[in-house]
């Protein structure tokens, strides 16, 4: 009999001492899936709002450390920026102002009185450039040119905004929120940071660990809420000719620019989002520990599971070694045993793991997607996770003496 049908042949003799073991490896598996799951919608998050502007090179702030701190730098740097092999260069700052909570139904049903003061981003754009800042069609801010061009002339006038609809229902319902008009009354106002303020439509981008609502708004407006300086901005969305050589367009910009600003490609703001969310921020570092947590609880259930089935099972595995079978063939038994146990465990949680993915991602507002790379890990993961275990037990294996039959 091979290793592998006897490890079979103990699973299955035992099912529900085996059922259990499996449950203990699904609950590892789903807690391992949750945070990597987690962990990918953290940089998935990071880069949300580069993913949808429109732009070859960025031009950024020297000052920069994350989309929270971007820096500012002066208005005049876009002109200067119009060297050889740029097309376009268009303006975009980014901020948080105070946003006072409508009247709005909480997750029970009940009624939530308007007046809660709460943070929500924004950002700001030439209106007439909408269909240049941002992404067009199905996966982008607006789903055509005429839509953002029709945005961008409610956009014009003052104290009017756009309010993303994928913002968190605290924030209130974006689509009720434009039916209320500027000059309401009582629970029927909107003000951001104090001023009355005007929702005339919505887009659409996400929300994640970087905010949880985002509003859109003219320049004008911008400066005026947030009492910066209508010289400066945060962001230069550059546009490169057809062709153009992105490296050698930005010698030639950095060659043009002065030292308060910085050109970068999208995958090195990307990367410089990614990394400051996964390593730098209190975040990041706990889904990783995490992640090592859920696989070390797994190990130790599946250890003890394991131990206690070799230690009621140490005669057979006596009589086995009395029959004439070595070490080698022993070892094999337990980690075929443990094998196994990770592939009945992995299979459910795997199904569980994407019912969870579904809820974080329609109700949580996290972007978590089952892909490739995170099953293919977990899987591995949890193979590791049980050999693990089987590798510690394998030990009371090896002390069962033909001799204690007797």
């Amino acid at each position: 009999m091979t290793p592998l049908r006897l490890a079979w042949s103990n699973l299955v003799h035992k099912r529900a001492r085996t059922l259990i073991a499996a449950t203990g490896v699904a609950f590892a598996v789903v807690l391992i899936f949750m945070e990597l799951g987690l962990l990918g919608g953290v940089g998935r998050t990071a880069t949300m709002l580069y993913d949808k502007l429109n732009f070859d090179l960025l031009v950024t702030s020297s000052e920069y450390l994350d989309l929270s701190r971007p820096g500012a730098f002066p208005r005049a740097r876009l002109a200067q920026a119009r060297v050889e092999g740029v097309t376009d260069a268009v303006p975009v700052s980014f901020g948080v102002v105070s946003w006072r909570a409508p009247q709005r139904d909480s997750l029970f049903g009940g009624p939530v009185p308007a007046g809660e003061q709460m943070s929500i981003s924004v950002i700001a754009a030439p209106p007439g450039q909408l269909d240049k800042v941002f992404l067009l069609g199905t996966d982008g801010v607006f789903p055509s040119r005429e839509a953002a061009r029709a945005a961008g002339l409610m956009l014009g006038r003052g104290g009017t905004y756009f309010m993303d609809r994928l913002s968190k229902p605290e924030f209130g319902d974006a689509e009720r929120v434009r039916t209320i008009p500027p000059d309401g009354r009582g629970d029927e106002l909107v003000r951001v940071n104090g001023r009355r303020a005007e929702v005339a439509g919505t887009f659409e981008l996400g929300t994640g660990f970087s905010w949880n609502g985002m509003l859109m708004t003219n320049e004008v407006t911008f400066a005026d809420v947030t009492m910066r300086s209508p010289e400066d901005v945060n962001f230069g969305l550059l546009t490169l000719a057809p062709g153009a050589d992105p490296e050698a367009v930005r010698a030639r910009l950095r060659a043009a620019l002065p030292p308060d600003v910085t050109v970068v490609t999208r995958a090195e703001i990307n990367a410089a989002e990614r990394n400051y969310w996964l390593r730098l921020t209190s975040v990041g570092q706990f889904l990783l520990v995490a992640v090592v947590l859920a696989v070390v609880v797994g190990v130790i259930f599946v250890y003890q599971m394991m131990a206690a089935d070799i230690r009621n099972m140490l005669p057979e595995y006596a009589t086995v070694k009395a029959l004439g079978y070595r070490a080698p063939y022993l070892t094999g038994v337990v980690l075929w045993q443990a094998l196994l146990l990770a592939l009945f465990g992995y299979v459910p949680g795997f199904v569980a793991a994407l019912g969870l993915y579904h809820l974080a991602s329609a109700y949580g507002g996290i972007p978590t997607g089952m892909t490739y790379p995170i099953a293919l890990s977990v899987l591995a993961l949890t193979g590791v996770m049980c050999l693990a275990s089987g590798l510690l037990a394998v030990r009371k294996v090896h002390t069962a003496a033909p001799a204690d039959l007797f």
